[in-house]
Protein backbone atom coordinates (compact mmCIF):
# COMPACT_ATOMS: atom_id res chain seq x y z
CA UNK A 1 0.00 0.00 0.00
CA UNK A 2 1.45 3.35 -0.99
CA UNK A 3 2.28 6.02 1.56
CA UNK A 4 -0.45 8.29 0.17
CA UNK A 5 -3.01 5.49 0.55
CA UNK A 6 -1.89 5.02 4.17
CA UNK A 7 -2.31 8.75 4.78
CA UNK A 8 -5.79 8.67 3.26
CA UNK A 9 -6.70 5.74 5.51
CA UNK A 10 -5.46 7.68 8.54
CA UNK A 11 -7.52 10.71 7.47
CA UNK A 12 -10.63 8.55 7.04
CA UNK A 13 -10.23 7.11 10.55
CA UNK A 14 -9.72 10.59 11.97
CA UNK A 15 -12.85 11.86 10.19
CA UNK A 16 -14.91 8.97 11.55
CA UNK A 17 -13.54 8.81 15.11
CA UNK A 18 -11.88 12.16 15.75
CA UNK A 19 -9.27 12.22 18.49
CA UNK A 20 -10.29 8.80 19.81
CA UNK A 21 -8.33 7.03 17.02
CA UNK A 22 -5.45 5.15 18.64
CA UNK A 23 -2.10 6.72 17.73
CA UNK A 24 -0.31 4.87 14.88
CA UNK A 25 -3.19 2.40 14.36
CA UNK A 26 -2.35 2.01 10.67
CA UNK A 27 1.29 1.17 11.44
CA UNK A 28 1.11 -0.74 14.74
CA UNK A 29 -0.92 -3.91 15.29
CA UNK A 30 -1.28 -3.19 19.02
CA UNK A 31 -2.90 0.17 18.26
CA UNK A 32 -5.02 -1.45 15.53
CA UNK A 33 -6.23 -4.03 18.05
CA UNK A 34 -7.15 -1.16 20.38
CA UNK A 35 -9.22 0.24 17.50
CA UNK A 36 -10.87 -3.17 17.04
CA UNK A 37 -11.72 -3.15 20.75
CA UNK A 38 -13.41 0.22 20.32
CA UNK A 39 -15.63 -1.21 17.59
CA UNK A 40 -16.36 -4.30 19.68
CA UNK A 41 -17.61 -1.95 22.41
CA UNK A 42 -20.03 -0.58 19.78
CA UNK A 43 -21.48 -4.05 19.12
CA UNK A 44 -19.20 -5.41 16.39
CA UNK A 45 -17.57 -8.82 16.48
CA UNK A 46 -13.97 -8.89 15.23
CA UNK A 47 -11.94 -11.57 13.44
CA UNK A 48 -8.36 -11.47 12.12
CA UNK A 49 -6.94 -14.31 10.04
CA UNK A 50 -3.74 -14.85 8.05
CA UNK A 51 -4.94 -16.16 4.72
CA UNK A 52 -1.41 -17.48 3.96
CA UNK A 53 -0.90 -19.23 7.28
CA UNK A 54 1.02 -22.13 5.74
CA UNK A 55 3.49 -19.88 3.93
CA UNK A 56 6.86 -19.22 5.50
CA UNK A 57 7.43 -16.06 3.46
CA UNK A 58 4.07 -14.45 2.74
CA UNK A 59 1.18 -13.05 4.74
CA UNK A 60 -2.19 -11.76 3.70
CA UNK A 61 -4.34 -10.69 6.61
CA UNK A 62 -8.13 -10.59 6.48
CA UNK A 63 -9.80 -8.41 9.10
CA UNK A 64 -13.54 -8.68 9.49
CA UNK A 65 -16.04 -6.76 11.58
CA UNK A 66 -19.47 -8.35 11.91
CA UNK A 67 -22.65 -6.72 13.10
CA UNK A 68 -26.04 -8.37 12.84
CA UNK A 69 -26.08 -9.86 9.32
CA UNK A 70 -23.45 -7.55 7.82
CA UNK A 71 -19.74 -8.30 7.38
CA UNK A 72 -17.10 -5.65 6.66
CA UNK A 73 -13.80 -7.17 5.53
CA UNK A 74 -10.48 -6.04 4.15
CA UNK A 75 -7.28 -7.84 3.20
CA UNK A 76 -3.70 -6.57 3.25
CA UNK A 77 -0.22 -8.03 3.79
CA UNK A 78 0.06 -5.78 6.88
CA UNK A 79 -2.31 -6.81 9.66
CA UNK A 80 -2.71 -3.30 11.05
CA UNK A 81 -3.67 -1.91 7.64
CA UNK A 82 -6.25 -4.67 7.12
CA UNK A 83 -7.80 -3.91 10.53
CA UNK A 84 -7.99 -0.18 9.79
CA UNK A 85 -9.41 -0.69 6.30
CA UNK A 86 -12.13 -2.99 7.65
CA UNK A 87 -12.82 -0.57 10.51
CA UNK A 88 -13.40 2.29 8.08
CA UNK A 89 -15.91 0.18 6.13
CA UNK A 90 -17.66 -0.93 9.32
CA UNK A 91 -17.88 2.61 10.68
CA UNK A 92 -19.19 3.98 7.40
CA UNK A 93 -21.72 1.27 6.69
CA UNK A 94 -22.50 -0.57 9.89
CA UNK A 95 -23.18 2.05 12.51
Amino acid sequence: MSESAIEILEEQLKALLGDSVPDQAVYNINAAMELAGMLEAEGFTFQLKDMCAKSMTETNWRATFLKEDAAFSAENPQSSVAVCMAAVEALRNGS
